[in-house]
């Protein structure tokens, strides 16, 4: 699938779709056909200090191989998606700070801005009371809400 084959809407994409990717984690090929489903992808920058970060740990604690880890580092790298300043979302993300973790609150605030759903395999944020976003969950059929 090419990306003039994908669909109509644009997708905010969270940490833990990009690492279950990025690592081929048991959940990438569903998530990545989430976003191929998508016509644009976006996250805010901060997507690439997590995902370095949930690399380093995995690697470090022997989950991910040196190898993968680095292969994965490569990926991320590699992601088309658009990534977004944090500055602008700074008081909506407070505004979240009761209900969202603040990282979060920055791909909710995002999403929101922007209109569209947030990809995430974050149940808790997929559930919690405050966000105005829509939530996509690859592989589960209860995960969507408006």
């Amino acid at each position: 699938m090419t990306f003039e084959d994908r669909g109509p809407q644009m997708i905010v994409v969270d940490a833990s779709c990009i690492y279950e990717v990025v690592t081929e984690g048991p959940s990438a090929e569903v998530v990545r056909t989430s976003m191929l489903a998508s016509s644009a992808l976006a996250a805010p920058e901060l997507i690439d200090v997590e995902v370095v970060s949930l690399i380093r740990r995995d690697s470090m604690n022997g989950v991910l191989h040196p190898s993968r880890a680095e292969i994965a580092l490569a990926e991320l790298m590699d992601w088309p998606g658009d990534r977004f300043t944090l500055r602008p979302f700074n008081e909506r993300a407070w505004d979240l700070r009761f209900n969202v973790r603040s990282w979060d609150a920055y791909y909710v605030a995002l999403a929101e801005f922007l209109g569209v759903p947030l990809l995430t395999l974050d149940r808790r944020l997929s559930q919690a009371k405050g966000p105005r976003c829509s939530f996509l969950t690859p592989g589960s059929s209860d995960g969507d809400r408006p």
